[in-house]
């Protein structure tokens, strides 16, 4: 679907390269935000990310999950939180939710994850890959080491409007100003990616992965920034 990341932080990265806007959930969240809101989520620290889907694993040295990581982070801070969660897939009363993961048509037989996550103002998740635990660098993508996963995909779904200081930078691509109902998706095996809320306000969304299916894959080819997408 896509190319592996080009590692090139001099190269201008465009929409449809590395990431793409497949489309938009004509649906109104609003009720659904404010009853998740209710409930005790889980606030997400970088060095505590069990890498679920990835087929590269964070270290574990002495008992010590993600060291190795952490060693390579000094100047920054490892445990530093991103945002808080709340898996919804077993929860019955979110069904709008429920309704945009099923879209997706992910693999029936294989494990998915449906989160809603919340980030808060200065929450941030600094620039990693999701299938590489620690530094994304060129040469850790080109090691006989590292494992491709070409049969995952992550959307992510913005249930409210963009506000200003909010942001998601997908490799040398910043994306901003989103409306409510956006589906996003990237090259989830090579793509460095952050995101950082420098608002004022929480920014929900819903992070959908799994293993893709042939209806999966026609979803993010055929979709576009202009497609409406109604779901009943």
């Amino acid at each position: 679907m896509f190319e592996n990341y080009h590692f090139n932080k001099w190269k201008e990265d465009k929409e449809g390269d590395y990431f793409k806007v497949v489309g938009q959930f004509d649906i109104d969240f609003t009720k659904e935000i404010e009853l998740v809101r209710t409930i005790e989520m889980k606030t997400k620290r970088f060095n505590e990310q069990p890498y679920t889907y990835s087929n590269n694993k964070a270290s574990n040295i002495d008992g010590v999950y993600h060291a190795l990581e952490d060693a390579d982070n000094y100047a920054g801070q490892p445990d530093a939180e991103m945002f808080d969660a709340y898996k919804y897939k077993d929860d019955e009363r979110f069904i709008n939710f429920k309704k945009v993961a099923e879209w997706f048509e992910f693999d029936k037989d294989k494990p998915s994850t449906w989160k809603f996550h919340d980030q808060k103002p200065n929450q941030q998740l600094m620039f990693h890959i999701d299938n590489l635990p620690g530094e994304p660098r060129k040469e850790r993508i080109e090691s006989k080491d590292f494992k491709f996963a070409r049969d995952k995909t992550r959307f992510l779904v913005f249930l409210e409007d963009w506000e200003p200081g909010q942001i998601f930078q997908f490799g040398n691509y910043v994306h901003t100003q989103w409306k409510s109902g956006e589906v996003v998706t990237w090259e989830w095996s090579t793509l460095p990616h952050a995101t950082w809320n420098g608002s004022w306000k929480k920014r929900p969304a819903l992070q959908i992965t799994g293993t893709a299916t042939v209806n999966t894959w026609n979803k993010i080819r055929e979709g576009s920034r202009d497609k409406c997408i109604k779901v009943h």
